[in-house]
């Protein structure tokens, strides 16, 4: 039996195929018929794009306005003051003293301020003295003397008037012949104590177990050699 398309390559046999072998047209309605066996084709989700964008645009601006908002503040005027002080400790880690030539005892640091220094810590080996400032916080006048440890650490000692305020007794802790409270805000630890009418704090970013002890020696050298006294 004689082979019709003898020694022919796939491409010339294919074009052989293509010029000699018979066309018949489709019967009219086979597009019809395969178009309504076919499944129907899914709705398109007209709205989805634009739902999509919407949040996100809503999502990147309470990303932006959200640290801008302001924090709840606490009903505890111990906590509330504390707060402030922090607050205050990380703008003078930012931005430095307002006036960082002013030393601690100047005349008019005590007249902003109020509060007058008639003794204070002045550095030592362990604590370097950068400057003072008169501060306002929460309707407050007050000071605060700004330090620098050997490693770096930033402390603050802030004084403001605080007639009714009262050292909450579970955080106190004894230091020397000292009971100051420890508090805990915003990953800052904070010695905070009374003298007198004046409420004192010393803040720094100090919160391991190793800082620990060393912070309590910070407290110790800055409470012994310094004394805040009302100016009027």
């Amino acid at each position: 039996m004689n082979e019709p398309f003898p020694d022919l390559s796939d491409e010339a046999l294919g074009r052989r195929l293509a010029t000699e072998l018979p066309r018949h047209p489709a019967p009219p309605g086979l597009r019809g018929a395969i178009l309504a066996a076919s499944p129907p084709a899914p709705a398109r989700a007209w709205w989805l794009a634009p739902a999509l964008s919407a949040v996100a645009t809503a999502l990147v601006l309470v990303l932006f306005f959200l640290p801008l908002l302001p924090r709840i503040v606490p009903a505890d005027p111990v906590e509330r003051l504390t707060r402030a002080v922090v607050s205050e400790h990380e703008r003078a880690v930012m931005w430095g003293a307002r006036r960082p030539d002013v030393i601690p005892t100047a005349v008019w640091l005590t007249q902003e301020t109020g509060i007058g220094l008639s003794s204070v810590f002045s550095g030592d080996e362990r604590l370097t003295l950068l400057e003072a400032e008169p501060i306002y916080l929460e309707q407050r006048r007050g000071l605060a003397v700004h330090y620098r440890d050997a490693d770096g650490h930033r402390v603050t000692y802030v004084v403001l008037p605080a007639p009714g305020l009262v050292t909450p007794e579970r955080q106190r802790q004894k230091v020397d012949r000292w009971r100051p409270a420890l508090l805990h805000e915003s990953g800052f630890s904070v010695w905070m104590w009374k003298q007198r009418d004046l409420a004192c704090f010393i803040v720094s970013d100090m919160v391991s177990e190793t800082d620990h002890e060393r912070f309590k020696d910070y407290f110790v050298r800055l409470r012994s050699a310094t004394e805040p006294v009302l100016a009027y």
